[in-house]
């Protein structure tokens, strides 16, 4: 074999295992989430039950409407928020007040969302003058937080019962919860803006090289903002379905929403440093948090030990992926 024949062979196998390595960090996910269905479906007792694949997607449309909102702001660079928890409780309460008020779900869904991009808008300003997104995010949701809890005194904010406001829990279109069509089609359209517009590849521009993105035209403080009214009208349509859901909010209820959030973004793959990743895939993720989720209590797993098992399987998770990445690279 010549030497010109040799390097041939040569850029034709790194060509093979590059395309093998991009083949896996782009259906390794999809293709453990269905394996994970399979097997617990012989496995896992009911969980082949209609009620138990129900729960699985109202707890995945939760997650992953947030999630792929989320991602918006992963991809432009600036990692994840911790404020997803106090952002949808005060949503949802708005949601209740307002709608209570008026006597229509939709008027306080709108009320709701409005707020939650009000307060994305301000952190995002925050954050395109130089500040670090998990430190205003954190600082925000306390503040949130605290607000919530001295205006209700720790009490619980529910409807009478004169108004109803869970229509948007209880509706379905051809059998199909209201909450689950919502997530696919807001998952649709977050993906759409992030592939097809000139916003969504100036947030990519931005997560992938700053300086490059400066030099092109592109202003990091609208586009940092952008990512950010993203990421709040997922936050702020969570904020209605979790309400229409649970029909009471309290301030310190659903605990482990924005540790589920941000594994579904890492877990779906996207780079914690920005410029690469997809909405779709965090939708993905948020499922197989979902279903993880309900495997564990299905079989009685222990809470403390549920958030351990989590945990490993996201670090193991967000690790190959970040292997594969970086060899897909070279």
């Amino acid at each position: 074999m010549t030497t010109t024949e040799t390097i041939s062979v040569g850029f034709q196998n790194r060509a093979g295992t590059r395309s093998l390595i991009n083949f896996l960090r782009n259906w390794a996910l999809p293709i453990l989430v269905v394996l994970l269905f399979v097997l617990s479906i012989f496995l896992v007792p009911k969980f082949a039950e209609l009620t138990t694949i129900r729960a699985i997607f109202l707890q995945a449309s939760l997650i992953g409407i947030a999630a792929v909102g989320m991602t918006a702001l992963t991809l432009s660079g600036n990692m994840f928020s911790l404020g997803v928890t106090p952002t949808v409780i005060l949503g949802a309460m708005v949601y209740i007040w307002v709608g209570e008020g008026t006597t229509s779900m939709w008027l306080g869904a709108a009320a709701a969302i409005i707020v939650v991009v009000i307060l994305g808008i301000i952190q995002g300003f925050i954050v395109s003058l130089g500040l670090n997104a998990v430190i205003v995010t954190l600082a925000v949701g306390s503040v949130i937080y605290g607000v919530t809890a001295i205006v209700t005194k720790g009490a619980l904010v529910e409807p009478s019962e004169k108004v109803d406001l869970a229509g948007f829990a209880t509706f379905d279109i051809f059998g199909i919860p209201l909450p689950i069509v919502v997530f696919i089609v807001f998952t649709a359209l977050a993906w759409f803006l992030t592939e097809h517009t000139l916003i969504g590849r100036n947030v990519h521009l931005l997560g992938a090289n700053k300086e490059t993105a400066r030099n092109s035209g592109i202003s990091p403080r609208a586009t940092t903002v952008w990512a950010f009214i993203a990421m709040s009208l997922g936050f702020g349509i969570a904020a209605v379905i979790a309400s229409a859901q649970i029909h009471s909010v309290q301030a310190d209820q659903l605990p482990n929403l924005t540790l589920d959030t941000v594994a579904a973004v890492l877990v779906g793959g996207t780079a914690v440093t920005g410029g690469d990743g997809s909405p779709i895939k965090s939708a993905i993720g948020a499922l197989f948090i979902a279903t993880i989720a309900q495997i564990m209590v299905l079989t009685s797993v222990p809470d403390g030990l549920k958030q351990l098992i989590l945990g490993i399987v996201v670090v193991a998770l967000v690790v190959i992926l970040h292997v594969l990445r970086k060899a897909g690279s070279r």
